[in-house]
């Protein structure tokens, strides 16, 4: 199966993780939550799959492009 990687689009502060490792999703389903300026951007999945990995938690902080979590797809 082939990896999709999700990376963070913003610096940020890690507020909310909303998947859990093994979880079964759909495009379109909320992945993470990233605070950045007083404001919250919910990040959404691109593609159906599985999430094989979570490299953040929650009240982290992440850099631009830094990676969030990858999919198996």
């Amino acid at each position: 199966m082939a990896g999709h990687q999700v990376n963070s689009p913003m610096t940020g502060q890690v507020i909310e993780v909303s998947v859990e490792v093994g979880q079964s999703i759909s495009a379109g389903d909320l992945l993470i939550v990233i605070e950045s300026m007083k404001m919250e951007n919910e990040i959404f999945s691109e593609v159906n799959g599985r999430i094989a990995s979570i490299e953040v938690v929650e009240d982290q902080n992440v850099s631009e492009e830094n990676l969030l979590m990858t999919i198996e797809i």
